[in-house]
């Protein structure tokens, strides 16, 4: 192994590892965009220490791997996996480095319960997005009206949202293609007429001069929304809309828009007397969930607030999706 010495002054030696390494997992098919981030944070942590040699101690570990306090588990147990990852691979190249062990999170144990939006809220919160004014900088008055739609409308993450390209929009047809989304999958999200409607109008004015390839909700620079700008954003449409926010990891968050769409959609079928074991395989597939039994987890978080749906179902109970329509602005 190269000797090589280490210090605050040319820490960018373990930057160029986390670049290799995300650049080795990236080649075998995986993603590494958020473990990038994480990896970088651990980089700032060694940083911190007078490092004199090229190896990764077991105190040093130990020490970033030590649960914060307001870290929930599931967040500490993605931290401490993805350090693992990194220095199992520096121990494969040839460098000295301690490998954590990673706690097992349960998602059983957790004790998130997601805001479901009552019909009443949604609309609120319609208005209140509706009432953003014009910024010269930004075009937010104009994209978010239809963002938060397309979430409650369809039921997408936020991040798959934020993804689509103006050739992923399909206007004539009402279909959005969803790719490389969680799981690496693809699939095709058929829109409802109102939500077509407002993505049409969406697309008259910001569009006119876009290619392909510009990002459909894109800022007025053309570049990407960023994601915690969005759910800042959100937060101050919940208090017009006079729903309180409660705080970090408390909600209601943006990705409660999705648990949203699949109550509400239950609520729908309910309602019109639809048999709830017939197509649970296919609100697995418009949501882009790996399996039909975490989209039946999914579901039975909504027990509180809709238990004679909940009763309807068992381990193979089956959903069918309503591609729920939104008001129009």
């Amino acid at each position: 192994m190269e000797n090589i010495s280490i210090n605050n002054e040319n820490i960018d030696f373990y930057k160029k590892l986390v670049a290799q390494f995300i650049s080795y997992k990236q080649a075998q098919g995986y993603k590494y965009k958020s473990n990038e981030e994480s990896l970088n944070r651990f980089i700032k942590f060694l940083a911190g220490f007078g490092l004199t040699e090229c190896r990764i101690s077991k105190n040093l570990v130990e020490a970033y791997s030590c649960k914060r306090p307001e870290e929930t588990p599931k967040n500490h147990a993605n931290r401490v996996s993805d350090l693992k990852q990194f220095t199992m691979y520096l121990n494969e190249i040839g460098y000295e480095a301690y490998i954590p062990t990673v706690s097992k999170f349960s998602k059983h144990l957790s004790s998130f319960v997601p805001y479901i939006f009552t019909h009443n809220e949604i609309l609120r919160i319609f208005k209140a997005v509706d009432r953003l004014k014009p910024n010269s900088r930004y075009n937010s008055a104009i994209v978010y009206p239809v963002l938060i739609r397309m979430l409650y409308g369809c039921g997408l993450r936020i991040s798959e949202a934020l993804d689509l390209k103006v050739g992923d929009v399909d206007l004539v047809n009402g279909i959005l293609t969803i790719k490389k989304s969680k799981f690496d999958k693809d699939r095709l999200i058929p829109m409802s007429e109102s939500l077509h409607s407002v993505c049409q109008k969406l697309y008259n004015q910001i569009h006119k001069n876009s290619i392909e390839n510009d990002y459909f909700f894109k800022n007025k620079n053309g570049r990407r929304r960023s994601k915690n700008t969005v759910a800042q954003r959100f937060r101050e449409i919940l208090w017009e809309s006079g729903i309180p926010y409660n705080g970090k990891g408390k909600g209601p968050r943006l990705h409660d828009v999705r648990h949203v769409f699949c109550c509400h959609s239950l609520k729908e079928l309910s309602d019109k007397g639809i048999d709830l074991y017939c197509a649970l395989p296919v609100l697995s597939t418009y949501i882009g969930h790996s399996s039909i039994k975490a989209t039946e987890k999914y579901i039975r978080l909504t027990e509180e607030v809709y238990p004679d749906i909940i009763k309807q179902m068992n381990t193979t109970s089956y959903v069918y999706p309503e591609v729920y329509k939104v008001e129009a602005y």
